[in-house]
């Protein structure tokens, strides 16, 4: 499941517009810098519920000395959100392709996230799986975390320069591409701190990290100033335990049905019959 999306990709956008300057004007259009950002913001924070759609393209290239493997990773995901109390149900689909070997099959998850606990399902297990009461809590402190407006735009309030916001048909665009040593290390210092949150013999080391190219497109819409569609690339080398490997992912996420989300409850068969992580 993609993370918490929405809070992520509003702090992007407050980012960006809460840096530009107040009186200057969007692309072609007639509103101003700090307008869109205001109308923005204020229409995220009447958020309560939505929906999303992504496909997430990976190819992942691992070398071990001499030997190489390269592997394919395409997903499917459709995903449910409700805001208070919150709640999400969720489904993906992911197909892998290793090189030099026969298909790998399809592996289907299904997964409920509310306030009696977090289940999921694996294809591969036909079982359902409820999430231990530490897990449940790391993910409902990341999600907490991640939507702290005040300490994300200080974080990303360094690469606001590198923004460009402009039209296209009905839609506000925010342009980010980034690289360097300056987005390495702010990536880098994020991915840390995820990984703090799993226990030490859990924690693969971080030898070194570079991005080769890193680009976000993020979608306004103007009617109604929500942000409907989010689309990611980014290449990275990275070396973990000494092992060299390079990933290539493309992600492509719309979001709907805003506002519109019916109530979200596990079902009694999926309770009665999960075993605990």
């Amino acid at each position: 499941m993609k993370k918490w999306f929405l809070p992520i990709v509003l702090l992007l956008v407050a980012a960006v517009l809460g840096a530009c300057g107040a009186n200057e004007k969007v692309g072609d259009s007639d509103i101003t810098a700090k307008e869109l950002y205001e109308k923005t913001l204020k229409q995220q924070e009447s958020l309560k519920s939505y929906s999303a759609k992504g496909i997430i393209k990976q190819n992942m290239m691992f070398k071990d000395g001499e030997e190489e493997m390269s592997i394919d990773v395409s997903s499917d995901m459709k995903m449910d959100v409700i805001a208070d109390p919150l709640s999400s149900y969720f489904t993906s689909t992911t197909k892998m392709q290793n090189e030099g070997m026969e298909d790998v099959e399809d592996i289907k998850m299904e997964g409920y996230l509310t306030d009696s606990g977090f289940y999921m399902k694996e294809s591969t297990m036909d079982q359902w799986m409820k999430m231990s009461k530490d897990q449940y809590d790391l993910v409902l402190g990341s999600y907490k975390e991640q939507s702290d407006p005040s300490e994300q735009l200080k974080k990303l309030s360094e690469f606001v320069e590198d923004f460009k916001i402009d039209t296209e048909g009905d839609k506000y665009v925010l342009t980010l591409k980034a690289e360097g040593e300056k987005f390495t290390k702010f990536i880098k210092s994020e991915m840390e701190a995820q990984l703090s949150q799993l226990t030490q013999s859990e924690q693969p080391t971080i030898d070194k990290m570079a991005f080769d190219d890193v680009q976000y497109v993020i979608y306004i819409n103007k009617d109604n100033y929500n942000i409907d569609r989010m689309k990611t690339i980014m290449n990275m080398t990275m070396k973990v335990d000494g092992n060299e490997m390079k990933m290539k992912a493309n992600t492509d996420l719309n979001i709907s049905n805003f506002n519109s989300v019916k109530p979200i409850t596990v079902p009694k068969e999926v309770t009665e019959k999960a075993q605990e992580m």
